[in-house]
C-alpha cells in the first residue's frame, strides 16, 4: 500500500525547527480505539499537514533486546538506524565486547550511547573466547557495580570460552544475570540442571529446550523470529547462523509453547560489516513484520507478540536507562515476499522470499518523530 496522500493543508503557527503532521483516525489495535496521531518532525518549517490515517495502526515502539552493532568501532551508522526503525525498534540492546570496553572509559561510552536516538542503543557487556576472557573475573570485581547500575545487570557469556565457568561465577558474584549462548547441548544441559545462579538462556530452538529452562529456578529464555516463522523450503541449510535453524517439528513445537514458555523475542541481528565472515543474520529490519506475521498465522496474539519485544524483554534485561516513551505508525497490510536489503548477503537473509505483514511508516520518541 503506498504512503497515505495528504488530504488537506491547514495553516498553522510553525516552528523554525520543523513541522507538524497529523494522521487522522489511526487505529490502536491494542485498545480498539481510533485517535489522531500528532507527529512533530524536525526540519524546515512549514504548515501543519493533515493526512488520512484510517488504514494505519499505532503501536508501541519495540525493544530489540539482542542485536550486534559495531558501535565501538564505527559508531551508530545510518544503515543501522534504518534497519532498526524498519523493524519497529526504537530501542536496541547491543553487545559491547569486554576486551574492547576495558581499554575505554566506561563513563565516556555510557555518555555516548545515552545520546543516541532512533534507536536508543542500550549497552550490554559480553565476554567471548577470543581474545581470552582470562582476566574478566578480576576486571568485573572492580567494575561490576558500575556495569550493573549504569548499563544493565545482565552480562553475555559464551560456553566455548575456556574460562566460561569462572566467568559465570564472577557474573553471579557481581549481582548480575548471565545471558549465555551455548555452543553445544552438553553445556546447555549442565547449566540447565544446576541451580547455582540466575541465567538467561539465549536462542531456544525447540519446545524441549524452552520447557527445560522453565523448570530451572530464576531462569529466562529467548528465541528469534527465524526460529518461529516458516521460512522458504531449503533456505535453512543456506543460512550462515548459529544456532542453525532447525525448522520442521522443532519449529512447530516451539510455536506451540512460545506464548507461555518463552520470555522474549529478539532479532539477534548481526549488522552488515565488510569483511565479517562470522555467523549471524541481517534481520532487525524484519522484527515487527515477522511478529505481525506470527500474529496473522495464529502463533501469538498481538498483545503477547508486542509484549515479548517490549515490556517482557525489558523485564529480563532491565536496562538502567529504561526504555524511551515511543510509538510507531504502521501500515498493517501484507508486504509480499521479503527481498534483500542493500548490502545484504543472501546467506544472512532468513526471510528471503517469505511473505511478511506490516510496514513501519514513522517512529516517535519523546515527542519527536521521524518518517521512514
Amino acid at each position: 500500500m503506498p504512503a497515505p496522500t495528504p488530504v488537506t493543508r491547514t495553516p498553522a503557527t510553525t516552528s523554525p525547527t520543523g513541522r507538524t503532521v497529523v494522521l487522522h483516525d489511526v487505529l490502536d489495535p491494542l485498545s480498539g480505539e481510533r485517535e489522531d496521531v500528532r507527529l512533530e518532525v524536525p526540519g524546515p518549517a512549514g504548515p501543519t499537514t493533515d493526512v488520512d490515517g484510517a488504514g494505519l495502526h499505532v503501536l508501541p515502539g519495540l525493544y530489540d533486546a539482542d542485536s550486534h552493532l559495531p558501535v565501538l568501532d564505527l559508531g551508530l551508522r545510518e544503515s543501522d538506524r534504518w534497519r532498526a526503525l524498519a523493524g519497529g525498534a526504537t530501542a536496541v540492546t547491543t553487545a559491547l565486547p569486554w576486551h574492547l570496553v576495558r581499554t575505554r572509559s566506561l563513563e565516556a561510552v555510557t555518555s555516548f550511547l545515552a545520546a543516541t536516538t532512533f534507536p536508543l542503543v542500550l549497552p550490554i557487556l559480553s565476554v567471548s573466547d577470543s581474545p581470552s576472557g582470562a582476566g574478566f573475573a578480576a576486571w568485573l570485581r572492580d567494575h561490576g557495580a558500575q556495569i550493573r547500575e549504569t548499563w544493565m545487570p545482565t552480562i553475555k557469556l559464551y560456553s566455548n570460552d575456556p574460562f566460561f565457568r569462572p566467568n559465570l561465577e564472577a557474573v553471579w558474584e557481581a549481582g548480575c544475570r548471565a545471558a549465555v549462548y551455548f555452543y553445544d547441548r552438553a553445556s546447555f544441559e549442565q547449566v540447565a540442571a544446576e541451580h547455582a545462579g540466575p541465567v538467561h538462556f539465549r536462542h531456544v530452538t525447540s519446545r524441549e529446550m524452552a520447557e527445560q529452562v522453565a523448570a530451572r529456578p530464576d531462569s529466562t529464555c529467548q528465541t528469534s523470529p527465524h526460529f518461529l516463522v516458516e521460512i522458504t523450503p531449503g533456505r535453512a541449510g543456506d543460512l550462515h547462523v548459529l544456532p542453525p535453524v532447525p525448522g520442521g517439528a522443532d519449529r512447530d513445537g516451539l510455536r506451540e509453547v512460545v506464548t507461555d514458555r518463552v520470555d522474549l523475542i529478539a532479532s539477534d541481528h548481526n549488522a552488515p560489516v565488510h569483511g565479517n565472515d562470522g555467523p549471524g543474520l541481517d534481520s532487525e529490519q524484519f522484527l515487527l513484520p515477522a511478529l505481525l506475521q506470527l500474529v496473522a498465522d495464529g502463533v501469538l496474539d498481538l498483545p503477547a507478540a508486542l509484549a515479548k519485544a517490549t515490556t517482557a524483554a525489558a523485564a529480563v534485561f532491565r536496562p538502567a536507562a529504561g526504555l524511551p516513551d515511543s510509538r510507531i505508525v504502521v501500515d498493517p497490510a501484507g508486504t509480499g515476499p521479503a527481498g534483500l536489503w542493500p548490502g545484504q548477503e543472501s546467506r544472512r537473509a532468513a526471510f528471503l522470499g517469505v511473505p511478511l505483514a506490516g510496514t513501519v511508516l514513522a517512529a516517535e520518541t519523546a515527542g519527536t518523530a521521524r518518517f521512514l
